[in-house]
């Protein structure tokens, strides 16, 4: 009997590990899958032949989000002038330096270099994206009221072009700092729903009790 039960424990141990293994490798895949787009981008990597070289030229990430900045790093060979376009930076030749670029929509980047009467150059691209929606709070005067008494809702939005609260549907104003003032008829459970420039949502759900009066 206790050699039984022993199977039975290594039996679910095994199942354990197992199920462990499984969300381990999905948990891992889905972060791939999150940061792929967001891998460094490399223009050139170079040292080949001697002579006029662009030894590197590469961002950090392909994909921002609008406010966030990204660290591009070059590095030249035998060069008399370097330029860049757009001209967020000015460069000097040198063989490895790093700096910061804040673009607000999708740009190109191009460095050309010039020396001994000739030039070459390299370019990459950086997307940038809308930051997400974000419901910074909800706070609600009280979620059990009797029939007739009032509700203040106060929230908060950033990032939003639109938000409503479900299923009233009902259209809300586009603040960091807003309240409103209603009058619930029945116990009803509410999405409060904020809406970004791509169409991706934010959502945050709460239930208001109303109770009749005796």
């Amino acid at each position: 009997m206790k050699g039984l039960q022993r199977i039975g424990w290594f039996a679910v141990g095994l199942a354990a590990a197992y199920l462990f293994v499984v969300f381990l490798h999905r948990d891992l895949s889905e972060r791939r899958m999150r940061i792929r787009s967001r891998q460094p981008v490399a223009a050139v990597i170079d040292e080949g032949e001697p002579g006029l070289r662009i030894l590197a030229f590469y961002a950090n990430s392909g994909e921002l989000i609008r406010g966030e900045h990204a660290v591009v790093c070059y590095g030249v060979r035998d060069a008399a002038a370097v330029r860049l376009e757009p001209p967020v930076e000015t460069l000097k030749p040198v063989w490895s330096r790093c700096f910061s670029v804040y673009p607000r929509e999708n740009t190109t980047y191009t460095t050309a270099v010039d020396g001994s009467g000739k030039s070459t150059s390299a370019s990459f691209a950086i997307d940038v994206v809308p930051p997400p929606p974000r419901i910074l709070f909800i706070s609600i005067s009280s979620d059990d009221v009797k029939l007739g008494e009032p509700v203040t809702l106060c929230y908060g939005v950033k990032n939003a072009v639109a938000a409503w609260l479900e299923p009233l549907r009902q259209p809300l104003r586009i603040s960091e700092k807003t309240c409103i003032r209603s009058i619930p008829v029945r116990t009803l459970d509410y999405t409060f729903v904020a809406k970004g420039e791509t169409g991706a949502l934010d959502r945050e759900k709460f239930t208001i009790k109303v109770r009749q009066r005796r």
